[in-house]
């Protein structure tokens, strides 16, 4: 290095009529003569305390340069007192400013041979030296340093002498960029990597150390589990723990988020604050955080690694607060000598109880006197009670007392409540945690009945004990919504919400918080945040996989993709095509959500609130802004870096592939050929799609596609994605009025419309005329049934029973094939197990009459007043709710149609016998007809593949069928019980509870073979893991809830390999939509807040093309989806099984059911009903409500307890949530 610190310092004294340079022998003649106060003269003449800041280059040279010499340094120290104007115009004002201010010092090179060009070297004093000498907050001076730093080169070539301008490196005078998505980031976290050897206290120490032992590497099978676990940690797992363990009990300190690390051109390191342009030679830090955001991949097991952290620190303390810590106790007496240890444990917080208990256990030793002195001494401190003015009437109120609480509080979303009990069962040993769960009570289900008798360590209830037995629990699992029954308004004084002082939670000091699916917790004003900041609580972590939306691990953003590619070239692939920053995806969004979690729920400093300091804002410093006083959102900055990996514990996918191996998954999309029945709803769609546009002439708001028209469009484009599993919504007049307006619009002689405009509706309205010929989708459409193809139903009740007699196979509903089938089967031990059978169907067609007849009646009340979504040439049912199925005995309409009544024809149906195992398991006789009754086909292309699909694979494999509308939900359940299928719908009109048992019985129940979910409600953190074939009937078209719905089967605990299968139409609009979801990026799938947003989406579904089909199709079995193998109706095996599983069910005390009134006078009244304890408001009910009881008590034909817990009231109010 040309300049040495250790050489004597020399100054050039400028003489005004001169341009020679003469030196001074002493330091001290180089500094300005402003400077009086000699110890400060002194001081900041010793250049180490200077920040080498880097060279200004200037293309001239200065009249100084006069070549080194034995007597001249080769840097010289421009002195602002003798500075000539020439020489302060060369260097420029800002320079000049801050050097007349002692800002800077300046050293000119003075060399020989460079005559056209100078190097100054630029020294600046720190903001944290010299503040007693030199002011610093002139903002004008922080301006002209601002934009000489601009100008700074800090190249070491530069700094060293060198004049050649071709390696300049200028200083970045904002903050140090990371061009870096935030998915890019999050996902290139380093994995966990715990150092125990850093943690002082002892018995954490210990803790780590026993959590690192007792992971299981693969295959390794000598290592014990935990102490309280029933099975080894995975390693990833064991080191999340233990991360976990370590930020809480040895935090670090992290550099001030407003500060950066740079290196100066002598490769020393000084400080930079780019916001405020602050430079520091010594560090401002923070202690990190106690706590943070476990994000670790959904399925790998979030859930064991928080029990694996309680069970490691059981019995450990929080610490009292140094502000509140006491001096040691004067005693009047002297003590025993176990209450003085007692008494010095206790203020030092330490799990004394914890390690005397792993004693006792060791080595078999009784230590309950220590034990019972230790109790007598409980760690306690108190906060004096802050008074804002004093007067002489004031009266202090006493201090408010905490008792130290070694306790974990885990808040988890009410419908994941029985997933975590199931998954406490599963993993930890009876009695190694005492927990307690508090779940807000109801009348319907008191909480107190709900818990297993004998289950003492996971007791239920909704009030808490008293604080000393709440002392007692390891573990306090509560549900959200108990947890936001502490807070109460008005509580605080200022008439804001806040926790009573008489709660428990408020009287003790929490070692820990845990929040599972923390990311519904970035709210700073909801009142679970508002309750858990207002607890004193040592450490906070937020569970969640997601922490904010759309920001997954690059193994979820993957899973969803079609590719046979080794999955870690893929992950490769995907992680380079989201790498750049984007400020569509990373300006706010996912990043504001991080700050708010780190700012309110997880309190981490300086982004919170804290005594003393206001709160840093989160936006100014975790982006780089390249501006001084606007926010230019160029990038994230480096500070934004450092606090996600103080925050966040994420394991990356490839150390996880080292330490476990999932089986692999297969995804697939089946294309199916449409049926005729396919082909006809589609085309029908179409042909309303080209009646509205070319009859309303594409304008005003009778075109669907208006601007104003958004309500009808979407209604309708809910029902055309719904309709490519089936579709019975049109009527015989809607087809007949569609054709009209077509005809009629065609006629006019005005019209305005294009050639191929007509030709297009020609062809579509030819095709779907032949709707008006067919007797099966007449029979359908009536009857909004899915229809079955049947070979050889019994010929003296086939009339009774045929939607379309007497049309080879019959075509029968498929609610009344399971009126007949039950029917046979519970008379099966008889002579004649079809006696009466022409009976039942005779009264199904009766009822389906009159379904009709009502149907048609209140149709014709609803035309005659104007409905305000109605478009030209578009029938009312394209863009009102889903049709009622005759199942489906009360349902209400978005639309508000008027109630229908049928009556009930249960007293003429002959009376079904008391089923028997016996007659369980019965079988038909070999020469019984009723043997060849088989099922050939279905109406629907997607409903046969998928009953092939379970038959084939729910002798060996559970079933995991993700549906799109209520009404497939529906037809499924009734397929499955035709197959005797055991079965259960996660539906989203189940309450929390029965939903938990439901999955709770799936995971369990080896008779419950197939789940039913709605992709509305099947991604939220369910674990279901006992499914390895997951069936999605209609394309989900969000790569990210698709993503989250998959996982739910393809994580850990899964031994098999998972098949998932989408399943598509080909050729249908269906096909193209998924096509063109599947080429969208990123960036567009998040414009679009509903796919039909997308531009490209609109033009397939406003431009389809109709599907072709051949005349020989609309006939015979051609019709229909047909099944690989017929199945057999009556007498099937297995059928034992399937009424067996209904008394597995978890059953809460309920109150008896109330049947509807229906008013005689105004048949439009809307009903109140009471359902199972719940009640609906102004439901539309079809006929009288029929409540589910048990399995065994199910009247024949009607859906049993166990699809939807109870609840007759059909689904199709709530508008389905928008995931294609």
């Amino acid at each position: 290095m040309a300049h040495n610190q250790h050489d004597a310092l020399f100054s050039l004294d400028f003489q005004a009529d001169s341009s020679c340079a003469t030196s001074v022998s002493t330091p001290i003649t180089s500094l300005s003569s402003s400077t009086s106060n000699s110890d400060a003269t002194l001081q900041l003449s010793d250049l180490k305390r200077y920040i080498a800041l880097g060279c200004l280059h200037y293309n001239q040279s200065l009249p100084i340069n006069a070549g080194p010499t034995a007597s001249q340094p080769e840097w010289l120290e421009l002195l602002f007192s003798s500075l000539p104007d020439e020489v302060k115009f060369i260097i420029g004002l800002e320079a000049t400013r801050l050097l007349e201010a002692s800002w800077i010092r300046m050293f000119i090179h003075n060399a020989s041979g460079s005559n056209d060009s100078s190097i100054i070297r630029v020294y600046l004093l720190p903001e944290d030296w010299g503040r007693r000498y030199i002011d610093r907050r002139s903002k004008s001076l922080k301006l002209a340093m601002r934009d000489l730093l601009s100008r700074i080169d800090i190249s070491p070539a530069a700094w060293n002498g060198d004049h050649s301008e071709s390696e300049i490196q200028l200083f970045d005078p904002w903050a140090s960029a990371e061009n870096v998505s935030l998915f890019y980031l999050f996902n290139k976290l380093p994995s966990p990597a715990p150092t125990p050897e850093i943690i002082k206290d002892r018995y954490t120490k210990w803790a780590v150390e026993d959590l690192l032992e007792s992971s299981s590497p693969l295959g390794d099978y000598e290592s014990q589990p935990l102490q309280g676990l029933k099975a080894r940690l995975y390693p990833y797992q064991a080191r999340s723990a233990s991360l976990m363990i370590q930020r809480e009990s040895a935090p670090q300190l992290q550099l001030d988020p407003r500060l950066e690390i740079r290196q100066a051109p002598t490769g020393e390191s000084f400080f930079f604050g780019a916001r405020d342009g602050s430079f520091l030679h010594e560090p401002r830090y923070y202690e990190s955080n106690r706590g943070g955001i476990l994000a670790e991949t959904m399925g790998l097991g979030k859930t064991i690694i928080c029990l694996a952290l309680v069970l490691a620190t059981k019995g450990h303390l929080p610490l009292i607060p140094p502000q509140y810590q006491s001096p040691p106790r004067i005693r009047d007496h002297v003590a025993s000598l176990g209450n003085i240890a007692a008494n010095v444990i206790a203020r030092n917080s330490l799990p004394a109880k914890a390690h005397l208990e792993r004693i006792e256990a060791d080595e078999g030793i009784d230590l309950s006197s220590a034990k019972r002195h230790l109790e007598h001494n409980h760690p306690r401190y108190e906060i004096p009670y802050e008074v804002s003015r004093m007067n002489r009437t004031t009266v202090i109120p006493p201090p408010r007392e905490l008792l130290l609480c070694s306790g974990t509080i885990i808040v988890v979303p009410r419908n994941l409540l029985q997933q975590w009990r199931n998954e406490i069962r599963k993993h930890l040993l009876h009695g190694s945690l005492k927990i307690l769960v508090l779940d807000s009570s109801s009348k319907r289900s008191p909480v107190e009945k709900r818990a297993k008798s004998g289950d003492d360590d996971l007791q239920v209830q909704s009030e808490f004990p008293s604080v000393f037995e709440l002392l007692q629990y390891d573990l306090i699992l509560f549900t959200r919504n108990r947890f936001e029954q502490e807070i109460q308004e008005g509580l605080d004084g200022r008439g804001r919400p806040a926790i009573s002082d008489d709660s428990p939670l408020k009287q003790l000091h929490w070692l820990r918080i845990i929040i599972d699916e923390g990311h519904n917790f970035s709210s700073g004003f909801s009142n679970a945040v508002l309750v858990a900041k207002q607890l004193q609580v040592d450490r906070r972590w937020v569970v969640s996989g997601t922490p904010a939306k759309d920001l997954v691990g690059v193994e979820v953003d993957i899973s969803s993709l079609e590719a046979d590619d080794e999955f870690a070239a893929v992950r490769d692939t995907t992680m380079g095509q989201r790498k750049s920053f984007s400020p569509k995806d990373d300006i706010g969004g996912a990043a504001k959500a991080l700050g708010s979690l780190a700012s309110n729920f997880l309190m981490v400093r300086p982004w919170s609130d804290a005594e003393g300091e206001s709160k840093l804002v989160w936006d100014e410093y975790i982006y780089r802004h390249e501006h001084q006083h606007r926010k230019t959102y160029s990038g994230f900055s480096s500070c934004f870096l450092r606090t996600l990996k103080g925050l966040v514990v994420k394991t990356r996918p490839e150390d996880v592939e080292r330490d476990i191996l999932l089986p692999p998954m297969k995804h697939r999309v089946v294309y199916l050929k449409p049926c005729w029945f396919d082909k006809m709803t589609a085309n029908l769609f179409i042909q309303v799609l080209r009646a509205n546009a070319i009859t309303s002439e594409r304008s005003d708001v009778d075109y669907l596609f208006h601007k104003n028209s958004s309500k009808a469009r979407q209604s309708l484009i809910r029902n055309l994605r719904q309709s490519n599993f089936t579709w019975t919504g049109f009527s015989m007049e809607d087809v007949a009025s569609t054709l009209e307006t077509s005809s009629k619009y065609l006629a006019k002689p005005d019209k305005r419309c294009s050639i191929e405009d007509a030709n297009q509706l020609l062809e579509s309205s030819s095709i779907i005329a032949e709707l008006l010929n067919s007797d099966a989708w007449c029979s359908l459409s009536k009857t909004h049934e899915v229809g079955l193809a049947i070979d050889e139903w019994p010929q003296e009740s086939e009339e009774a029973f045929a939607l379309s007699y007497p049309t080879k196979p019959a075509m029968v509903g498929i609610t009344q094939l399971l009126e007949g089938q039950s029917h046979v089967d519970s008379h099966i031990l008889s002579d004649n197990p079809a006696e009466e059978l022409k009976t039942v169907g005779e009264i199904e067609r009766a009822r389906l009459i009159q379904i009709e007849e009502t149907e048609k009646s209140v149709k014709t009340k609803m035309q005659e007043q104007k409905r305000e979504d109605s478009k030209t040439g578009v029938p009312s049912s394209a863009v009102g709710g889903q049709p009622i199925t005759s199942r489906r005995t009360s349902s209400s309409n978005p639309d508000g149609e008027p109630e229908v009544s049928v009556v009930s024809a249960s007293s003429l149906r002959p009376k079904k016998r008391k089923l028997t195992d016996e007659a369980e398991k019965a079988q038909l006789p070999e020469t019984s007809p009723l043997r060849n009754t088989r099922v050939v086909g279905t109406t629907s292309a997607k409903l046969s593949y998928l009953m092939e699909m379970v038959l084939k694979h729910q002798a060996q494999e559970k079933i995991i069928i993700f549906y799109d509308g209520d009404n497939a939900a529906f037809y499924i359940a009734q397929c499955l019980e035709m197959l005797y299928v055991n079965h259960r719908i996660y539906a989203r009109s189940l309450d929390n509870i029965k939903r938990s048992q439901y999955v709770a019985l799936f995971n369990e129940d080896p008779d419950v073979r197939v789940l039913l979910i709605d992709v509305a409600c099947g991604a939220l953190g369910l674990n279901l893991n006992a499914a390895s074939v997951v069936l999605i009937v209609n394309p989900i078209n969000r790569p990210g809830i698709e993503a989250q719905a998959i996982k739910r089967a393809h994580r850990i605990g899964q031994t098999k390999e998972v098949l998932v299968e989408t399943l598509v139409l080909e050729g249908t609009i269906e096909e193209a939509i998924f096509n063109r979801a599947k080429k969208m990026s990123r960036n567009e799938h998040i414009e679009a807040k509903m796919l039909e947003d997308d531009t490209k989406i609109m033009d397939i579904i406003q431009n389809a093309k109709v599907i072709p089909i051949d005349p020989d199709e609309a006939e015979g079995l051609k019709q229909f989806a047909t099944l690989e193998v017929p199945q057999q109706v009556f007498g099937r095996s297995g059928r034992e099984k399937y009424h067996r599983f209904g008394h597995v069910d978890i059953k809460s005390p309920e109150k008896p059911t109330k049947r509807s009134r229906t008013s005689k006078d105004n048949p439009a009244k809307k009903a109140k009903v009471e359902q199972n304890g719940d009640v609906f408001e102004d439901v539309p009910v079809l006929g009288p409500p029929v409540h589910f009881g048990a399995a065994g008590d199910t009247p024949p034909g009607v859906v049993p307890a166990s699809i939807f817990g109870g609840s007759a009231v059909g689904p199709s109010t709530a508008h389905t949530a928008e995931t294609n």
